[in-house]
């Protein structure tokens, strides 16, 4: 009797131990089914962040976390198991940041960077630190945005001495970093075609020829002299001179993933 009870004790701590495991997984696999995508973050530890454009993107194949933090844009690994979650490290481009953008994106990347908890709850996506909510998002759920005849983003930069030429039209971006050289064509993920449309429908184009540049390095030869153009229906629409890889803060973020997109391997 002592025997069939120790060995009925141990296999209900057995099955017990196999229903915590099956429900891990199942919670891992719903999460995982989820998560793909591209989502606008919506508030930071419950401070509203929507008007600041920033997103982020899952993709489940190469277990990659990217975005936009408000000046740069961010890549790392992530790694789901499951309601768990580990972001990183993350890697940034380099582009000067200043005044709120730069306080928006040290609070975003120093909130990601304590994510260890991951849920979904009336479609928006949560991520916290243990119970403490640090980030909120809603998902983009549009399949594809159509891009024949749309816009065509070009994006110029250049000097005596140097020379950096990106067009993004009908879903290639063309690359040219040499005045002697052919262009590059890069067919772009549709993910990435996605990202940069809604940046642009974002923007009032008619106000870009109304921006004023942040800097004045071009002035001394200190950087590249940049100009943003955008065509749509026809009509071209022009930044003023602003230098490189320091653009008015209305058009950052769009920049920023053009010019992110040009690096991307």
């Amino acid at each position: 009797m002592k025997y069939l009870t120790i060995l009925l004790s141990l296999f209900t701590f057995m099955s017990c131990g196999n229903s915590k495991d099956a429900k891990a997984m199942e919670n891992s696999n719903q999460i995982m089914a989820q998560i793909p995508g591209t989502y606008q973050v919506t508030s930071i530890e419950k401070n509203d962040a929507s008007s600041n454009n920033l997103t982020l993107q899952f993709d489940n194949i190469t277990k990659t976390v990217s975005g936009f933090s408000g000046c740069n844009r961010f890549t790392g690994n992530y790694k789901l198991d499951g309601n768990s979650i580990t972001l990183g490290p993350l890697a940034s481009t380099r582009m000067a940041c200043k005044g709120s953008e730069n306080t928006i994106e040290q609070k975003m990347l120093q909130a990601l960077s304590q994510v260890n908890v991951i849920r979904f709850e009336n479609q928006e996506l949560i991520l916290s630190n243990n119970d403490l909510e640090l980030l909120k998002a809603t998902k983009y759920f549009e399949d594809k945005i159509a891009i024949e005849n749309n816009y065509v983003i070009e994006y110029t930069a250049q000097t005596r001495g140097f020379y950096n030429h990106y067009i993004f039209e009908n879903g290639s971006l063309s690359i040219q970093k040499d005045r002697t050289t052919f262009p590059v064509i890069k067919t772009c993920s549709q993910e990435d075609i996605n990202i940069l449309i809604r940046e642009v429908e974002a923007i009032d184009l008619e106000k870009l020829k109304t921006l004023k540049a942040p800097t004045e390095k071009r002035f001394v030869d200190a950087a590249a002299i940049a100009v943003l153009k955008v065509t749509y229906q026809g009509e071209t629409y022009q930044t003023p001179e602003f230098d490189n890889g320091e653009p008015n803060t209305y058009i950052s973020s769009l920049v920023t993933s053009l010019l992110g997109l040009a690096e991307k391997q």
